[in-house]
């Protein structure tokens, strides 16, 4: 019943190897736009969560459902208004993820889930990294930018990235001794990426009797 967070600088492929390892695992898979979902809804009436429902089975669907209805401490999501309250919205990452992992079997993109999960040992903490050049090809390549506007991006949100861990207060995300592993996705590639962290899975799953 482990929970993987991958925690990734900005245009590394967090996403994109996270999706690979929750499906060789056979874990459930949530990533920044599912969080960013619930927040939403969770302001108002439950609305149509279609996005949600292409990445999720239905019991995970009504499982999200069920948060966005209860939870009424966000008010505005990064994305959706300028005005959001960060500190709300950490509070609620919180809740959501710390009720997620409770059930196990996950993989977590992103959004502080290493920090909030940071003193569980069923948790596996990977950090991704990559290369200015690959992170910024990658940008032009997903959003159309062209390369200085790519740089700029990257920069800009990485700063804002690290900005927004510390701001939980429980450790420095940039320090290594927080992650079981730091990966290189310059070097290994998405697939080498999930391959790496599916290994570390099964052998913390081996060390913690579990295999």
């Amino acid at each position: 019943m482990a929970v993987i967070t991958i925690s990734r600088q900005y245009g590394s492929g967090g996403w994109a190897a996270g999706e690979k390892v929750a499906a060789r695992l056979r874990y459930r898979f949530v990533d920044q736009a599912m969080l960013d979902k619930v927040a939403q809804d969770a302001k108002v009436s439950v609305q149509s969560v279609q996005d949600i429902e292409k990445s999720a089975g239905d019991g995970w669907l009504s499982f999200f459902n069920e948060l966005a209805s209860s939870l009424a401490v966000v008010r505005h999501v990064p994305g959706i208004s300028s005005e959001f309250d960060e500190e709300k919205y950490r509070l609620f990452l919180k809740r959501v993820i710390l009720e997620v992992a409770a059930r196990g079997d996950t993989v977590i993109v992103g959004r502080g889930a290493q920090m909030i999960l940071n003193d569980r040992p069923d948790v596996i903490r990977i950090s991704l990294v990559a290369k200015d050049e690959d992170r910024i090809k990658t940008l032009m390549k997903r959003y159309g930018y062209d390369e200085k506007k790519a740089d700029t991006v990257a920069y800009r949100e990485e700063k804002k990235r690290l900005a927004f861990l510390r701001g939980f207060g429980v450790a420095d995300p940039e320090d290594p001794v927080l992650y079981h592993a730091t990966i290189n996705t310059s070097l290994v590639g998405d697939d080498g990426t999930a391959d790496l962290i599916c290994a570390l899975a099964e052998a913390c799953e081996r060390k913690n009797g579990k295999k």
